[in-house]
């Protein structure tokens, strides 16, 4: 039922109603497959991964750039944002890269639910045809920066999910020193059910 109490809270978010199934379908599949992938904490609940994972993702759909046909996602991991935002948008095609055998054969299982999403393993430099990347609880915005370094010469857009404001402003100051041109904004996201800090990352 706690899916079922959130989904006026998912709508209000930006979610599209009609994409509430497919949504569900991919929440008992995350958690079916946890116990024996260990995609998240297996010490979570049902109401966490809805609450403090889901949810989370949904914070910043609604700064999501819609005119983009081109997604890359780094280390998707169980598929938090990549599939969220690939059910919310089946008119964008996403590369999903992630490099352990067994969350890609997760990711695969998901595209049942979302075929407009492509797995892939190591994250090329080039990044041919992507116009935006995502990633949540990836690696530090220099060196998301750094593995694709042509993308980003080549003025690739970013849009990152992250926590704690002083760890953000951390990041920049590094990220600045090795990528002078660097232009960051940031903006925070307030999550209406947990008292935690995220904030909605964009180059």
């Amino acid at each position: 039922m706690h899916f079922e109490n959130r989904i006026p809270l998912i709508l209000s978010l930006g979610f599209r109603e009609e994409a509430i199934p497919s949504l569900k379908s991919y929440i008992d599949l995350l958690w079916i497959s946890n116990e024996e992938l260990n995609l998240i904490s297996r010490k979570m609940t049902f109401e966490d991964l809805i609450d403090n994972h889901v949810i989370d993702c949904l914070l910043p759909l609604k700064s999501f750039p819609k005119s983009v046909k081109n997604v890359a996602d780094f280390g998707s991991g169980g598929g938090l944002p990549g599939i969220i935002y690939a059910i919310q948008f089946p008119e964008i095609k996403f590369s999903l890269y992630e490099k352990s055998p067994k969350k890609q054969e997760f990711l695969n299982l998901c595209k049942k639910i979302a075929p407009n999403v492509e797995v892939l393993g190591d994250i090329p430099q080039n990044l041919e045809g992507v116009e935006l990347v995502t990633c949540r609880a990836f690696k530090p915005i220099d060196v998301i920066l750094d593995i694709s370094r042509k993308y980003y010469s080549q003025g690739g857009k970013y849009f990152l999910l992250k926590g704690r404001l002083e760890k953000i402003d951390e990041e920049i100051g590094l990220a600045k020193k090795k990528f002078k041109d660097l232009k960051v904004a940031v903006e925070p996201l307030k999550s209406p059910i947990l008292e935690v800090e995220r904030n909605l990352v964009t180059i």
